[in-house]
């Protein structure tokens, strides 16, 4: 876990803060540090899962990544942001606008604020595709400038996050690979969600790709640790578990919390796009050993145990079989 500490009487703004990681980072922040706490939402509809914090330790603020000026009011007196936010919504240009300009406006607007660190929350997706296992120091990603979708997004964003390091602002990059955990969206819920018949082609046991799985919280220790380490700026940084998960694994616990099993659905009737299959025959391994060299952070958490709590915030949610919480018994 990171040295919190040292964020003792620093005043952290969230960016995103409605969101998955976002939303966990500020939780983390109000119950596990000294810090003063900044969640900057669009609004509050999707904030209510925050709304059980001690409301004396969050000081909301309501800013759209495209308005430059409640952004600079958002970020006034902070030392820290914790850039979490990206476009979700929309049509592909108007997720392109809150993703890549949305960063750009983030960025000059912690210039201008006088902020002295951005924590940008980037994506392995930045990365080339490739076999075997790989680091920082991997192929980018190339730039295909009639593709305006999420990886091509995020590549630009993060770019422009390096872009922007220099002497009055400096610019930590964490690459995340496939984020669980509590209130997870597209490794998370829509696996509680998808249909049945899905299971019956997705991959089981030792079948299957590398998953580079990483739970939430080992994030967010990288983020906790990336707002006030010194010598990282500048600097990206891989996030994914130590253990070695295959696919079939990963889905076997979601099996498991929803009481599936191979009769439980028709193959012929499943729908799994492409780039999904493709995913999960992908053998790229990612290594995070930068991370525990110069922030200080292992993703330890195993998934047993990471799904163990999927588990039982999937009964909570009302997602998961009664009875199923407890995941990893069962696979």
């Amino acid at each position: 876990m990171s040295d919190t500490g040292e964020l003792t009487g620093s005043r952290i703004a969230v960016t995103g803060a409605s969101g998955f990681i976002g939303g966990r980072v500020v939780e983390r922040l109000v119950l596990g540090t000294e810090a003063e706490v900044r969640p900057v939402v669009r609004g509050f509809g999707r904030a209510a899962r925050l709304s059980t914090l001690p409301q004396d330790r969050t000081d909301f603020r309501v800013a759209d990544l495209a308005d430059a000026a409640a952004l600079g009011r958002a970020l006034d007196g902070c030392d820290a942001v914790v850039h979490c936010a990206f476009g979700s919504s929309g049509d592909v240009e108007q997720r392109w606008a809150a993703t890549v300009e949305g960063t750009e406006h983030v960025l000059t607007a912690a210039r201008e604020a006088g902020v002295r660190r951005v924590v940008h929350l980037s994506t392995v997706d930045v990365y080339a595709p490739c076999a075997g296992p790989f680091d920082e120091q991997a192929a980018a990603r190339a730039v295909d400038p009639d593709d305006r979708e999420y990886e091509q997004q995020k590549l630009a964003a993060e770019e422009r996050a390096l872009r922007a390091n220099r002497d009055d602002l400096e610019v930590v990059v964490l690459q995340p690979a496939i984020v669980y955990g509590p209130w997870g969206d597209q490794w998370t819920r829509a696996q509680l969600q998808r249909p049945s018949a899905d299971f019956a082609v997705l991959p089981s046991g030792s079948d299957g790709g590398v998953c580079n799985a990483v739970y939430v919280d080992d994030v967010v220790d990288a983020v906790l640790g990336a707002c006030h380490r010194s010598d990282v700026a500048g600097e990206r940084f891989l996030l994914a578990s130590d253990e070695r998960v295959t696919w079939g694994r990963f889905f076997d616990y979601f099996r498991a919390i929803r009481g599936l099993t191979s009769a439980s659905g028709n193959a012929s009737q499943a729908a799994v796009p492409d780039w999904e299959a493709e995913l999960y025959r992908a053998a790229a391994r990612v290594a995070s050993d930068r991370a525990a060299h110069k922030l200080g952070v292992r993703c330890t958490t195993t998934l047993d145990d990471g799904m163990h709590l999927v588990g039982q915030w999937a009964q909570w949610a009302g997602l998961g079989v009664k009875g199923r919480a407890s995941a990893g018994a069962a696979v």
